[in-house]
């Protein structure tokens, strides 16, 4: 059962989400978000840092969304879910890439990934491989790749890669070793 602090903190990241639909995240002020969700400027500050913690959040929340409805699936489904999740939220997605420097919008994808990831290898991992490397290692290197992949599928030219695609892509290129593509 999800709590108060839960719905309120889960309507603020809506109001943030559907503001960063039209307007770009470094024009968006913490009133506008609390006046979208209907609250004072100090509930928002109850639940986050700055505005871009609650963007922080929004990932969080989405893939947490994701691993909850598919934490024991086989990967081509997470994957294919986590791609679909990239396709239905695309404008979203590609204001946020907007955000750089300290506080940066890549950044938070990849820890967010990595997250994501880890949790998924603690549940699904075979213990008798790559046993030399933890959960957390191998996370923060799928990770990596995963995050290329989401940008390249975001800012693709043609649009001509779906969800599917790209996630197809992902497994083959993850399940292939380098050794395994070279003479």
């Amino acid at each position: 059962m999800e709590t108060h602090k839960e719905r309120m903190r889960s309507y603020l990241c809506d109001s943030l989400r559907e503001l960063m639909e039209r307007n770009l995240f470094e024009k968006i002020t913490i009133k506008q978000i609390c006046d979208r969700a209907g609250v004072i400027r100090a509930t928002f500050y109850n639940y986050f840092d700055d505005k871009y913690d609650c963007l922080d959040s929004i990932v969080y929340l989405d893939f947490s969304a994701i691993l909850d409805d598919a934490e024991n699936e086989k990967p081509e489904i997470l994957l294919l879910r986590l791609m679909e999740l990239f396709e239905t939220h695309a404008e979203f997605y590609r204001r946020a890439y907007a955000v750089t420097g300290q506080n940066n919008f890549e950044d938070m994808l990849r820890k967010n990934l990595a997250l994501f990831l880890c949790r998924y290898l603690n549940t699904n991992r075979r213990p008798d491989r790559l046993e030399r490397y933890s959960n957390e290692y191998l996370s923060r290197y799928y990770a990596e790749g995963a995050a290329f992949h989401i940008r390249e599928f975001l800012f693709q030219k043609e649009e001509t890669l779906s969800a599917k695609d790209v996630a197809e892509t992902m497994l083959d290129l993850m399940e292939t070793s380098l050794s395994a593509i070279l003479r």
